[in-house]
């Protein structure tokens, strides 16, 4: 969102399966749900797990374009890898003013590891050999790069974990209120500050 940048996570917490459960989004200087910019309420199945990914603009001007602020849901969540050695990998494309994408892993290379990727999608768990990647991002013809980023799930000791990966920020931060640029960032199941994938070349 655009005032109160997310920038951490919330590790899993249980909740009860079958009732309602309302969720207030408020500023961290709130007092109470009174104060909450949106509230949305969900009704969750016995059993699963749910990735929630908060998203879009909260401020009436300043934005374009200005993609209303939601809440993203993914119910297939994972809390570990489900192959010993393996990372496994939730991509989210959070940047409202990006277009769809591909992302492509050149190190290996893999080549295209996720096809046409729009805003506010999930593109399914990629169930990697913890190894250290190079991802392009590109545009959903494949052949124009918006930037490299290096994913060292390796050197971050990520071996058996499952994790987000989303795609944050503005690729014009001068049409977006001088906002946060364009970035990936990778959300640990045990929750805390996001880790921003370190940029290898910026176009």
């Amino acid at each position: 969102a655009d005032d109160f940048m997310f920038r951490t996570a919330t590790p899993f917490v249980d909740l009860p399966a079958g009732v309602d459960i309302e969720v207030a989004i408020a500023p961290s200087s709130s007092s109470s749900a009174d104060d909450a910019i949106a509230t949305f309420t969900y009704n969750l199945a016995s059993g699963e797990t749910y990735i929630i990914a908060a998203n879009g603009i909260v401020s009436a001007s300043g934005y374009s374009p200005a993609t209303a602020f939601d809440l993203h849901v993914y119910a297939m969540g994972r809390e570990q890898a489900t192959e010993s050695g393996n990372t496994d990998v939730l991509v989210f494309h959070g940047a409202t003013d990006a277009p769809t994408v591909d992302v492509v892993e050149t190190a290996v290379p893999a080549g295209t590891i996720v096809d046409n990727l729009a805003y506010a999608d999930f593109a399914g768990y990629l169930e990697l050999p913890t190894s250290n990647y190079s991802l392009d991002i590109r545009d959903e013809t494949g052949e124009a790069t918006v930037a490299s980023y290096s994913a060292p799930l390796m050197t971050l000791g990520l071996e058996n974990q499952a994790l987000v990966v989303l795609a944050s920020g503005f690729l014009n931060p001068a049409n977006n209120s001088n906002g946060a640029a364009f970035g990936l960032y990778v959300a640990l199941p045990s929750g805390g500050d996001l880790v921003e994938l370190p940029i290898a070349t910026s176009v």
